[in-house]
This record gives C-alpha cells, sequence and structure tokens, in this order.
C-alpha cells in the first residue's frame, strides 16, 4: 500500500511525533495516524498532562475503510464508535505516549 500520510511528523506542543516507528522486535513500520494533548482541571485551571501519537499498521486503513469510507471529517471527527474502532482494533497497533506538563 502506498504511503498515504506526511513523512514529516506532527509536533504537539514540544513534542515531535515521528511519522514512522518500528517497535522493538516487530516487523511492521507503523505510520501516524494523530496526535494531541490530554488536559485535566486541577483547581479550575487546564493542565495538560501528556501528549500522545497514535501508530497504527497501514492494514488498518483497509480495516476502517470498510466501515467509514465516504464519510467526512467532521463526521469523523464527532463519532465515538469511528474512535473505538481505531481502539480496538488490531492488537500490534502501537500508541506512543510521551508527557509534557505545562499550564493552559
Amino acid at each position: 500500500m502506498a504511503n498515504l500520510l506526511s513523512s514529516t511528523g506532527v509536533q504537539v506542543e514540544t513534542i515531535m511525533f515521528p511519522p514512522h516507528v518500528k517497535p522493538p522486535g516487530a516487523t511492521n513500520t507503523l505510520f501516524l495516524g494523530g496526535a494531541g494533548v490530554r488536559c485535566v482541571e486541577i483547581e479550575s485551571k487546564l493542565v495538560k498532562i501528556s501528549g500522545i501519537g497514535v501508530y497504527l499498521e497501514d492494514k488498518a486503513i483497509q480495516s476502517l475503510a470498510a466501515t467509514w469510507k465516504g464519510k467526512g471529517v467532521e463526521e469523523l471527527q464527532d463519532s465515538e464508535d469511528f474512535f473505538k474502532d481505531i481502539i480496538n482494533g488490531n492488537p500490534q497497533d502501537l500508541i506512543n505516549s510521551r508527557l509534557e506538563v505545562s499550564f493552559v
């Protein structure tokens, strides 16, 4: 399958997520499917707790397309089921998480 995504990676706050990773012992290289920050409210202030990059196998696209092909960006962003399908996918998918704390 052709590489459909960026070859430059994504920067979230001060964390740089590479476009591809190869987990130790794995034969497949995974691509960066998305990245973001997780915040919690502490004493009425939002605190950024972590940056998270989600890495997937190429075959994840085929698997997700069976259900989600033709849906628009807004529909996917608002769909809890779409994100559940990503999280509940192939157990070899990798979630790469790095810690960062800063105030918003």
